[in-house]
């Protein structure tokens, strides 16, 4: 086992596992990041004190957390 993972564990292995996964990995994050903002923005029910505009926490909120 650990000399199988010594061997995964190895940069040039490594990189080219890496490389294989990164465009699928980006996908799937473009594709969470739409789901979430459509979710966010179209299903999201409007709060009953604030109205439309708590909306923009689904924006602001994933924002400040990037900065």
């Amino acid at each position: 086992m650990w000399k199988t993972l010594h061997q995964l564990a190895a940069p040039p292995r490594l990189y080219q596992i890496c490389g294989r996964l990164v465009p699928w990995l980006a996908a799937a994050g473009i594709i969470a990041l739409a789901t979430g903002w459509v979710r966010g923005f179209g299903f999201a029910p409007a709060d009953y004190q604030q109205g439309e505009s708590y909306r923009i926490m689904y924006l602001h909120v994933p924002a400040a957390i990037w900065s």
